[in-house]
């Protein structure tokens, strides 16, 4: 998995007492790409959730993506926090300890570079891995589908993720194979930035005999790309190449940080990273 070849590169300082710091409230830093639509409530829920099943812990917020927080900041004239300046407020603050919680669905891109910042800070960084870096994440996505899937005879589901050219694209592989073995045809994983395409989809749908499809983004919050890559009526859309070759296409705008499953498989990485010392890279 590609999150476990990262955790084996970590040098990690074996003479911490960990049990002491799982004790510890301490900050937690929730580091999502960011966005500049109303999908900002996603956020909001994320944290309620990690507020209400860790509580005492103080929760602060950083973005990693530089073009997302361009946007946010021509919006609401604020410059958005990255990952660096927060950890250095709470280092300013007297915090010797913190937990970086990524909030990226693999260890691709923006994690890595989450990575350096977070080991070059001048606190101690516990880092809680993306959503898909353990097999039984991949479990866990698994039986969130299955309790989201159509009921519907004759109708499917189209998660269609964000892609990468990272090595991490493997996740995105080993999900789809997880998919068609539990449901078959009826689930199906593309990607905005990747294979397959939503003509190589449609063909195995309607092979199989499904006419409709919901279309769901399988991100963390379905902002700008579900509006404008996944739904809609813009030709180059996964909606419209549906639709063009004969599914009629319900498009759900809700991302995975909606749902209490995602945030419950972030909280126990959370608490996984409690458990664990420090990061330290050679």
């Amino acid at each position: 998995m590609a999150g476990l070849t990262v955790v084996s590169r970590y040098r990690v300082n074996r003479n911490q007492d960990t049990r002491k710091m799982a004790e510890e409230p301490l900050p937690i830093v929730l580091v999502a790409s960011g966005t500049a639509t109303a999908a900002m409530d996603t956020y909001r829920f994320i944290e309620a959730e990690c507020r209400r099943q860790l509580p005492g812990h103080p929760v602060h917020w950083a973005y990693s993506s530089r073009a997302i927080r361009r946007r946010m900041r021509a919006q609401t004239g604020e410059a958005p926090a990255t990952p660096q300046k927060v950890l250095d407020q709470l280092s300013r603050a007297g915090c010797r300890r913190a937990v970086v919680q990524s909030l990226h669905l693999i260890c691709g891109i923006e994690f890595h570079h989450l990575v350096w910042q977070a080991a070059q800070s001048p606190l101690e960084v516990h880092l809680g891995l993306p959503l898909l870096s353990h097999p039984e994440d991949f479990d866990a996505v698994l039986d969130w589908v299955d309790g989201i899937r159509p009921t519907t005879d004759g109708e499917a589901l189209v998660l269609v993720g964000h892609g990468t050219d990272h090595p991490a694209w493997m996740a995105y592989a080993l999900l789809a194979r997880g998919l068609a073995a539990r449901f078959g045809h009826q689930v199906m994983l593309g990607q905005v930035k990747g294979e397959p395409t939503p003509a190589a989809i449609a063909k195995r749908l309607i092979a199989s005999g499904y006419r409709r499809a919901q279309v769901r983004p399988f991100m963390l919050v379905a902002g700008a790309h579900f509006m404008q890559d996944i739904s809609g009526r813009r030709p180059t859309s996964w909606q419209a190449q549906l639709e063009e070759h004969g599914l009629t296409v319900l498009p759900q705008a809700e991302g995975l940080g909606r749902h209490a499953a995602t945030s419950r498989l972030f909280c126990r990485h959370i608490r996984d990273a409690l458990h664990r010392p420090p990061l330290h890279l050679d």
